[in-house]
């Protein structure tokens, strides 16, 4: 289990594949060995995974095309808000590549949304540039046509022009109204986090929460919330945040010592349970709650990091929670009135000292991603961990100079002089 104080390091992650993941396993296994001597019986083949849209829970799919994948035309169209943004290029990439006519719309420059065009055929991409959440003409007509819509839109900060409750509160309750109004929607994705609470600290989890609400209550047998753990990806904000704390800063100030448990887990695998979510009426109207196979701390994760990065040198320093609230307040204030900086640390605000206070778990008792049929990969090892190794210095094969020196041959050390720095 995992230790109460955060001297443990990495010896004190929580691994959650053991009988939990096991069972989760088997009883997946079931259901596919079901499903598959079913189709068997009657003559025909076993069913097509589950993010295959031909088998998404979807009436109105008249024109089909194809073979089935990307360079196919499934009869489905959907509109993702927040297309732009990390999460969003990979649900649309999983969406397109099931052959769905994805409508992106977005604020953000032309460059960012050129990678979207590549990720499905001609014309199933369709990027509608210069909308804004205010824009209630411009979001009907990225409606229109659709019939699955994905809100992925969210803030890690306030900023002078959107609060909190303007991005998490009223805009999805006022998507979910403009949604409604189309005779052709059949899905509502939202998606939240997996600390959303109406009685939490932090208000943009309250706002959250609120938001889930909203969603719920206008479209009842339409919406599914998604409530994610931290995401991490080659484009995070969260894992790439310690990186660079660790890397460029010359202190990195952890909360009460770090002590905070957060289950992260990759962003290809919440990508695949917006689309596992779609593909069966079971995930209509009900939250589900997405983290990875382990339960680790902050500083786990800085630990992590640090020996990813092949880094000899700690250079966090405690802090206590008043304290950081304390100073991170007036600055808050003062990002308010201002436009936001390229450097700017979401994990340096007062609001996310109270977000994090509670930690970033999955609950007990709530539909997880076993029940999407689905096993989360790790994030401590292999391909969540790559990019953090294009970051050692001097490149991916080496590190800090002076760790390296010390696993050289004590021959070679006293050759170089260097025994009497090393060796002692």
């Amino acid at each position: 289990m995992l230790a109460a104080a955060c001297s443990g390091g990495l010896p004190a992650v929580q691994v959650l594949l053991g009988h939990a993941s096991a069972a989760a396993a088997a009883a997946i296994a079931a259901r596919t060995a079901g499903a598959a001597s079913s189709s068997g019986s009657s003559g025909g083949a076993a069913p097509a995974p589950a993010r295959r849209m031909s088998t998404f829970a979807l009436a109105n799919t008249p024109l089909r095309s194809g073979p089935g994948g990307r360079s196919s035309v499934s009869g489905a169209t959907a509109t993702v808000f927040g297309a732009t943004g990390f999460v969003g290029k990979y649900v649309v990439n999983e969406l397109a590549r099931n052959g769905t006519q994805v409508v992106c719309p977005h604020r953000d420059v032309e460059e960012a949304a050129m990678p979207l065009r590549q990720m499905g055929d001609l014309g199933q991409i369709v990027v509608l540039k210069g909308w804004s959440l205010g824009d209630d003409d411009m979001t009907r007509y990225a409606l229109s046509r659709s019939n699955i819509v994905v809100n992925l839109i969210g803030a890690t900060y306030e900023t002078r022009n959107y609060s909190f409750e303007d991005v998490h509160t009223t805009w999805p309750a006022h998507l979910a109204r403009l949604a409604k109004e189309n005779p052709l929607l059949e899905r509502f994705v939202h998606v939240s986090d997996v600390g959303a609470d109406p009685e939490h600290p932090s208000a943009r989890m309250r706002s959250k929460a609120a938001g889930d609400a909203a969603v719920l209550a206008e479209l009842p047998g339409l919406a599914t919330v998604l409530r994610p753990a931290p995401v991490v990806g080659d484009e995070d904000d969260f894992l790439n945040n310690i990186l660079a704390q660790v890397k460029l800063n010359a202190l990195f100030p952890l909360i009460d010592g770090g002590c905070q448990r957060v289950q992260p887990h990759h962003v290809r695998d919440l990508a695949e349970a917006v689309t596992a979510a779609l593909a069966t009426h079971d995930s209509l109207g009900k939250t589900y709650y997405l983290g990875g196979p382990e339960v680790v701390t902050l500083r786990d994760l800085v630990d992590l990091v640090r020996s990813t990065l092949n880094e000899d040198e700690d250079n966090t320093l405690y802090v206590p929670a008043a304290l950081a609230k304390a100073i991170a307040r007036p600055l808050d204030a003062l990002k308010k009135r201002f436009p936001p900086l390229p450097t700017r640390n979401y994990m340096s605000t007062a609001d996310w000292v109270d977000e994090i206070s509670t930690g970033k778990v999955v609950p007990d008792g709530v539909h997880t991603y076993a029940d999407l049929d689905m096993i989360p990969q790790r994030i401590t090892e292999g391909m969540a961990m790559e990019p953090i190794r294009y970051s050692r210095t001097g490149g991916y094969a080496h590190g800090d100079t002076r760790k390296l020196a010390q696993k050289l041959p004590h021959s070679v050390k006293r050759y170089y002089g260097m025994a009497h720095e090393f060796d002692k």
